[in-house]
Protein backbone atom coordinates (compact mmCIF):
# COMPACT_ATOMS: atom_id res chain seq x y z
CA UNK A 1 0.00 0.00 0.00
CA UNK A 2 2.77 2.46 0.93
CA UNK A 3 4.65 1.77 -2.31
CA UNK A 4 1.49 2.51 -4.27
CA UNK A 5 0.45 5.57 -2.28
CA UNK A 6 3.89 7.15 -1.89
CA UNK A 7 5.65 6.18 -5.12
CA UNK A 8 2.90 5.13 -7.50
CA UNK A 9 4.19 1.55 -7.74
CA UNK A 10 1.43 -0.94 -8.50
CA UNK A 11 1.91 -3.93 -6.19
CA UNK A 12 -1.41 -5.60 -6.90
CA UNK A 13 -1.54 -9.31 -7.68
CA UNK A 14 -2.36 -8.57 -11.32
CA UNK A 15 0.65 -6.25 -11.64
CA UNK A 16 3.02 -8.80 -10.09
CA UNK A 17 1.66 -11.54 -12.37
CA UNK A 18 2.28 -9.33 -15.39
CA UNK A 19 5.84 -8.66 -14.20
CA UNK A 20 6.40 -12.39 -13.71
CA UNK A 21 5.26 -13.09 -17.27
CA UNK A 22 7.73 -10.52 -18.63
CA UNK A 23 10.46 -12.04 -16.50
CA UNK A 24 9.63 -15.55 -17.68
CA UNK A 25 9.57 -14.52 -21.33
CA UNK A 26 13.05 -13.05 -20.99
CA UNK A 27 14.26 -16.12 -19.11
CA UNK A 28 13.02 -18.44 -21.85
CA UNK A 29 15.00 -16.56 -24.48
CA UNK A 30 18.16 -16.32 -22.36
CA UNK A 31 17.94 -20.00 -21.41
CA UNK A 32 17.48 -21.09 -25.02
CA UNK A 33 20.51 -19.04 -26.06
CA UNK A 34 22.55 -20.48 -23.21
CA UNK A 35 21.53 -24.04 -24.04
CA UNK A 36 23.22 -23.65 -27.43
CA UNK A 37 26.46 -24.15 -25.48
CA UNK A 38 25.48 -27.76 -24.84
CA UNK A 39 26.33 -28.60 -28.44
CA UNK A 40 29.55 -30.44 -29.16
CA UNK A 41 30.65 -27.48 -31.28
CA UNK A 42 28.60 -24.47 -30.07
CA UNK A 43 27.73 -21.53 -32.29
CA UNK A 44 28.21 -19.07 -29.42
CA UNK A 45 31.17 -18.56 -27.11
CA UNK A 46 31.04 -18.07 -23.37
CA UNK A 47 32.23 -14.48 -23.83
CA UNK A 48 29.41 -13.67 -26.24
CA UNK A 49 26.88 -15.23 -23.90
CA UNK A 50 28.29 -13.33 -20.91
CA UNK A 51 27.73 -10.04 -22.76
CA UNK A 52 24.15 -11.05 -23.60
CA UNK A 53 23.37 -11.93 -19.97
CA UNK A 54 24.78 -8.65 -18.67
CA UNK A 55 22.79 -6.68 -21.24
CA UNK A 56 19.60 -8.49 -20.17
CA UNK A 57 20.22 -7.46 -16.56
CA UNK A 58 20.85 -3.75 -17.06
CA UNK A 59 18.42 -2.89 -19.88
CA UNK A 60 14.64 -2.52 -19.54
CA UNK A 61 13.05 -5.81 -20.54
CA UNK A 62 10.52 -4.21 -22.88
CA UNK A 63 13.33 -2.58 -24.86
CA UNK A 64 15.89 -5.39 -24.96
CA UNK A 65 13.65 -8.43 -25.43
CA UNK A 66 13.02 -7.94 -29.19
CA UNK A 67 16.78 -7.73 -29.78
CA UNK A 68 17.40 -10.86 -27.72
CA UNK A 69 14.77 -12.74 -29.72
CA UNK A 70 16.41 -11.49 -32.92
CA UNK A 71 19.79 -12.67 -31.63
CA UNK A 72 18.38 -16.12 -30.85
CA UNK A 73 16.95 -16.41 -34.35
CA UNK A 74 20.30 -15.39 -35.84
CA UNK A 75 22.20 -17.89 -33.71
CA UNK A 76 19.96 -20.71 -34.90
CA UNK A 77 21.16 -20.03 -38.45
CA UNK A 78 24.81 -19.41 -37.55
CA UNK A 79 27.24 -22.09 -38.69
CA UNK A 80 29.80 -23.24 -36.11
CA UNK A 81 33.54 -23.38 -36.66
CA UNK A 82 34.76 -26.30 -38.76
CA UNK A 83 36.30 -27.76 -35.60
CA UNK A 84 35.75 -27.01 -31.91
CA UNK A 85 38.15 -24.08 -31.36
CA UNK A 86 38.80 -24.72 -27.66
CA UNK A 87 40.85 -27.32 -25.82
CA UNK A 88 38.41 -27.89 -22.94
CA UNK A 89 34.92 -27.08 -21.69
CA UNK A 90 34.47 -25.63 -18.20
CA UNK A 91 31.82 -24.39 -15.80
CA UNK A 92 32.69 -21.00 -14.31
CA UNK A 93 31.43 -20.72 -10.73
CA UNK A 94 31.86 -18.47 -7.74
CA UNK A 95 31.26 -14.88 -6.72
CA UNK A 96 30.58 -11.72 -8.68
CA UNK A 97 31.76 -11.56 -12.28
CA UNK A 98 30.35 -8.63 -14.22
CA UNK A 99 33.36 -8.14 -16.52
CA UNK A 100 33.15 -10.11 -19.79
CA UNK A 101 36.90 -9.56 -20.23
CA UNK A 102 37.46 -12.14 -17.49
CA UNK A 103 35.56 -14.72 -19.54
CA UNK A 104 37.49 -13.66 -22.63
CA UNK A 105 40.76 -14.17 -20.74
CA UNK A 106 39.72 -17.65 -19.68
CA UNK A 107 38.66 -18.62 -23.20
CA UNK A 108 41.89 -17.22 -24.67
CA UNK A 109 43.64 -19.89 -22.57
CA UNK A 110 41.68 -22.61 -24.37
CA UNK A 111 38.77 -23.23 -21.99
CA UNK A 112 35.28 -22.46 -23.26
CA UNK A 113 32.81 -21.38 -20.56
CA UNK A 114 29.81 -23.60 -21.29
CA UNK A 115 27.88 -22.75 -18.09
CA UNK A 116 28.02 -19.87 -15.62
CA UNK A 117 27.15 -20.32 -11.93
CA UNK A 118 28.10 -17.05 -10.26
CA UNK A 119 26.55 -13.83 -8.99
CA UNK A 120 24.83 -12.08 -11.94
CA UNK A 121 25.03 -15.30 -13.98
CA UNK A 122 22.39 -17.65 -15.35
CA UNK A 123 22.31 -20.30 -12.63
CA UNK A 124 20.60 -19.20 -10.53
CA UNK A 125 18.95 -16.11 -11.93
CA UNK A 126 17.26 -17.09 -15.18
CA UNK A 127 14.83 -19.75 -13.98
CA UNK A 128 11.17 -19.08 -14.71
CA UNK A 129 8.92 -18.23 -11.76
CA UNK A 130 6.04 -20.70 -11.42
CA UNK A 131 2.79 -19.71 -9.72
CA UNK A 132 1.22 -22.72 -8.07
CA UNK A 133 -2.52 -23.22 -7.73
CA UNK A 134 -4.06 -21.15 -4.96
CA UNK A 135 -0.86 -19.13 -4.56
CA UNK A 136 -0.60 -15.38 -4.81
CA UNK A 137 1.93 -13.90 -7.20
CA UNK A 138 3.81 -12.34 -4.28
CA UNK A 139 4.07 -15.69 -2.49
CA UNK A 140 5.32 -17.29 -5.70
CA UNK A 141 8.12 -14.74 -6.00
CA UNK A 142 9.13 -15.28 -2.35
CA UNK A 143 9.08 -19.08 -2.68
CA UNK A 144 11.04 -18.96 -5.92
CA UNK A 145 13.70 -16.72 -4.39
CA UNK A 146 14.15 -18.85 -1.27
CA UNK A 147 14.26 -22.13 -3.20
CA UNK A 148 16.42 -21.19 -6.19
CA UNK A 149 18.73 -18.65 -4.60
CA UNK A 150 22.14 -20.21 -4.03
CA UNK A 151 24.00 -17.28 -2.52
CA UNK A 152 26.60 -18.49 -0.03
CA UNK A 153 24.97 -16.36 2.65
CA UNK A 154 22.54 -19.27 2.86
CA UNK A 155 24.75 -21.39 5.10
CA UNK A 156 22.52 -24.25 6.23
CA UNK A 157 23.54 -27.78 5.21
CA UNK A 158 20.74 -28.28 2.69
CA UNK A 159 21.67 -25.11 0.78
CA UNK A 160 25.36 -26.04 0.75
CA UNK A 161 24.52 -29.47 -0.65
CA UNK A 162 22.21 -27.84 -3.20
CA UNK A 163 25.04 -25.65 -4.48
CA UNK A 164 27.38 -28.62 -4.89
CA UNK A 165 24.70 -30.71 -6.61
CA UNK A 166 23.91 -27.84 -8.97
CA UNK A 167 27.53 -27.63 -10.07
CA UNK A 168 27.64 -31.35 -10.75
CA UNK A 169 24.39 -31.07 -12.75
CA UNK A 170 25.77 -28.22 -14.83
CA UNK A 171 29.01 -30.08 -15.52
CA UNK A 172 27.04 -33.12 -16.69
CA UNK A 173 24.36 -31.26 -18.68
CA UNK A 174 26.83 -29.02 -20.51
CA UNK A 175 29.54 -31.63 -21.03
CA UNK A 176 32.15 -29.75 -18.99
CA UNK A 177 35.57 -31.26 -18.42
CA UNK A 178 36.10 -29.32 -15.21
CA UNK A 179 35.10 -26.36 -13.05
CA UNK A 180 36.82 -23.01 -12.50
CA UNK A 181 35.90 -21.84 -8.99
CA UNK A 182 36.69 -18.20 -8.25
CA UNK A 183 36.16 -15.90 -5.31
CA UNK A 184 36.37 -12.13 -5.19
CA UNK A 185 39.18 -10.87 -3.00
CA UNK A 186 37.96 -10.01 0.52
CA UNK A 187 34.64 -11.82 -0.04
CA UNK A 188 34.78 -14.09 3.00
CA UNK A 189 31.59 -16.00 2.18
CA UNK A 190 32.86 -17.24 -1.18
CA UNK A 191 36.36 -17.79 0.17
CA UNK A 192 35.01 -20.30 2.69
CA UNK A 193 32.69 -21.85 0.12
CA UNK A 194 35.48 -22.21 -2.44
CA UNK A 195 37.62 -24.32 -0.10
CA UNK A 196 34.77 -26.67 0.80
CA UNK A 197 33.44 -26.91 -2.75
CA UNK A 198 36.88 -27.71 -4.15
CA UNK A 199 37.18 -30.67 -1.78
CA UNK A 200 33.65 -31.95 -2.41
CA UNK A 201 33.85 -31.57 -6.20
CA UNK A 202 37.24 -33.26 -6.55
CA UNK A 203 37.31 -35.81 -3.75
CA UNK A 204 33.64 -36.82 -3.54
CA UNK A 205 32.29 -36.10 -7.03
CA UNK A 206 35.43 -36.69 -9.08
CA UNK A 207 35.17 -33.40 -10.99
CA UNK A 208 38.45 -31.57 -11.76
CA UNK A 209 38.44 -28.13 -10.16
CA UNK A 210 40.70 -25.09 -10.32
CA UNK A 211 40.28 -22.47 -7.58
CA UNK A 212 41.45 -18.88 -7.88
CA UNK A 213 41.06 -15.58 -6.07
CA UNK A 214 40.56 -12.46 -8.18
CA UNK A 215 40.23 -8.73 -7.67
CA UNK A 216 37.16 -6.86 -8.82
CA UNK A 217 39.14 -5.25 -11.61
CA UNK A 218 40.95 -7.58 -13.95
CA UNK A 219 44.40 -7.52 -12.38
CA UNK A 220 47.21 -10.10 -12.19
CA UNK A 221 46.37 -11.25 -15.72
CA UNK A 222 49.69 -13.05 -16.09
CA UNK A 223 49.15 -15.15 -12.97
CA UNK A 224 45.58 -15.98 -13.94
CA UNK A 225 46.63 -16.94 -17.45
CA UNK A 226 49.28 -19.30 -16.07
CA UNK A 227 46.77 -20.97 -13.74
CA UNK A 228 44.17 -21.37 -16.47
CA UNK A 229 46.63 -22.75 -19.00
CA UNK A 230 47.95 -25.27 -16.48
CA UNK A 231 44.41 -26.39 -15.65
CA UNK A 232 43.52 -26.76 -19.33
CA UNK A 233 46.60 -28.88 -19.86
CA UNK A 234 45.66 -31.10 -16.91
CA UNK A 235 42.20 -31.61 -18.40
CA UNK A 236 43.75 -32.56 -21.74
CA UNK A 237 46.05 -35.06 -20.04
CA UNK A 238 43.10 -36.58 -18.21
CA UNK A 239 41.15 -36.97 -21.47
CA UNK A 240 44.15 -38.62 -23.12
CA UNK A 241 44.38 -41.04 -20.20
CA UNK A 242 40.74 -42.02 -20.62
CA UNK A 243 41.26 -42.64 -24.33
CA UNK A 244 44.21 -44.93 -23.65
CA UNK A 245 42.14 -46.94 -21.19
Amino acid sequence: MRLRDSFGVDTSDDAIRAAIEKHNRLCRVITEIGDLRKAENPVITGYEYHVIVLVSQVCPHDLILPYLEETLAELKTRRPEAEFPFRARVVLAGSEIDDPEFTKLLESCGAMVVADRYCFGTFPGREEIEIHGGETAFDAVCRHYLHHNQCVRFMDGAKIDQRHSELRRLAEDYGADGIIYESMKFCEFWSYEKVLASHVLQQEMGIPCCTIEKEYTLGSVGQLRTRFQAFVESLEIKKLGHKEV
